[in-house]
């Protein structure tokens, strides 16, 4: 009878130990733990929250325990024990990239109807009006060309076959400006060409015997184009008015040393 007692009572132990185990086992999973936390501007260290409620939690701390309400712990601590929610990641902001842009539906969209019109155009035009605008385009380039050589004459320099080929009408007009021809290799270069293209035309209207202001009319844009050609085309200054000879004109320039 008593070796039937012990063995129920051991039985019970055994029970009782193994839920006392199982309810351990499964606070410690359910509980959560942080190095610090601060409520009410009081830190504390080594903390297991252990319990937790809508507006309480119960933790146990390197000094002891204490029940905190949930609204004064710090915004890192509510976020992690669910009071608030999770912060959302900052959206980064990306700037569309080329490759980008163009594998957008709308930028092709864009680019079909614009290679559309063009055939459409190109379809309806009609074959002599290509003839025209060549035939215009090279009566303009060789007014162009004339205007170049005028200004050589006028400045009493000799063109030469330059003024004739297309880029290359900067080496006699740099001539004609009193400047050296070899200026021309530095007009590739960014900046310096237009520091020289702005030297130039000054001293071509220093030459032509022309105010400053047309200097500047040519740095302009849409005025550029009338000044050039009025600088071509008409006569001299003031100050070469009266410097005749036989029916022609004395004038040179001499560059400066």
């Amino acid at each position: 009878m008593n070796g039937k007692r012990k063995s129920f009572a051991m039985r019970w132990l055994g029970s009782l130990c193994a839920l006392t185990i199982g309810m351990a086992v499964s606070a410690a999973d359910t509980d959560v733990r942080l190095e610090t936390v601060t409520a009410d501007g009081e830190t504390y260290s080594n903390v297991v929250v252990f319990s937790k409620s809508a507006t309480h939690v119960s933790i146990s701390h390197s000094r002891g325990m204490a029940n905190i309400k949930a609204e004064s712990l710090d915004t890192t601590t509510q976020r992690k024990l669910g009071f608030l929610a999770a912060e959302e990641p900052a959206a980064v902001t990306k700037f569309p990239t080329l490759a980008g842009i163009t594998e957008d539906a709308r930028f092709k969209e864009l680019q079909e109807r614009y290679q559309k019109n063009v055939e459409d155009f190109m379809a309806q035009l009609d074959p002599t009006m290509g003839y025209k605008i060549l035939a215009l385009l090279g009566i303009l380039y060789l007014f162009y060309c004339y205007c170049c050589w005028q200004i050589c004459r006028k400045t009493s320099n000799r063109a030469g076959l330059f003024v004739w080929l297309p880029g290359f009408q900067m080496i006699p007009l740099l001539r004609a400006a009193g400047m050296s021809p070899w200026l021309f290799l530095a007009l590739f270069l960014p900046v310096v060409n237009l520091i020289i293209w702005i030297v130039w035309c000054f001293r071509i209207c220093r030459v032509r015997q022309k105010g400053p202001l047309l200097g500047v009319l040519m740095l302009l844009p849409v005025t550029n184009v009338l000044a050039f050609v009025y600088l071509a085309l008409s006569g001299y200054g003031p100050e070469a008015e009266n410097e005749y000879d036989g029916g022609k004109i004395k004038l040179s320039y001499q560059p400066s040393s």
